[in-house]
């Protein structure tokens, strides 16, 4: 019995590329983009976030998750990917460089982060934030969603 190790991942980050779609020699739909997935800590001395190191990895997704992917995120979405991570090693005018590349197996939307729904989506209703929240920079802010959570690009309502 031939055994098979997976590293699997899963990153929190934001879209930098718009995803595009090709297909394979045998036909299949393959659509990729690009993402960065930064470390964040909370310096109490300074009463502020501060980034940490920064992960940038080139996702690919198949079959039904690519048409999802291809109709549904774009650049700058705050994502949430899961998958199969390898690294692909290449050269480039003489210079050995390696990319981290992960085989998605699901990709979602990290509605925590949306921030899509309108700059009013911060807000809460009935409640003050914390100051700790306040000091939080807006993309790691709570979203108070209101509506139907749905827009052009969003398939379905949020929650269906």
């Amino acid at each position: 019995m031939e055994l098979v190790y997976e590293t699997t991942v899963t990153l929190v980050g934001e879209v930098l590329s718009v995803p595009k779609s090709r297909e394979t020699r045998s036909g299949n739909q393959v659509v990729s983009f690009r993402m960065v997935s930064i470390a964040r800590r909370f310096d109490r001395t300074n009463r502020r976030w501060v980034d940490g190191d920064r992960v940038y990895a080139t996702v690919h997704c198949r079959k039904e998750l690519a048409q999802g992917v291809l109709s549904s995120l774009d650049r700058k979405d705050p994502v949430v990917v899961t998958g199969k991570l390898r690294t692909r090693e290449y050269e480039v005018e003489g210079q050995r460089r390696v990319t981290a590349e992960v085989e998605a197996s699901a990709v979602g939307l990290d509605v925590l982060y949306d921030i899509r729904a309108g700059e009013d989506s911060t807000e809460t209703s009935n409640t003050q934030t914390s100051n700790e929240e306040e000091a939080l920079p807006y993309h790691l802010r709570a979203v108070n969603i209101v509506g139907s959570g749905t827009d052009e690009r969003t398939p379905r309502p949020v929650g269906a």
